[in-house]
């Protein structure tokens, strides 16, 4: 399994600072720390990864969105 960098707001609306890091383009979208993890298990289910449950720490518990997309996968 891959990780990915999160990048807070003060990052992805710095295009200069982004440019300087060499952040591929690819990942300066602003993106949410549980949207980035829901991106990492759909990466894991494309490649076949068998697993049976997720773990995740109190603050992914209490986002809606990322309950909901595992619900959903």
């Amino acid at each position: 399994v891959a990780l990915r960098l999160f990048l807070p707001d003060s990052w992805t609306s710095d295009v200069s600072r982004l440019k300087r890091a060499r952040v591929p383009v690819e990942h300066r979208t602003p993106r949410s720390k549980p949207e980035i993890a829901l991106a990492e298990i759909d990466r894991a289910i494309a490649a076949n990864v068998r697993f049976g449950c997720v773990l995740a720490d109190a603050g992914y518990g209490l986002s809606a969105p990322f309950r909901q997309g595992l619900t959903e996968r």
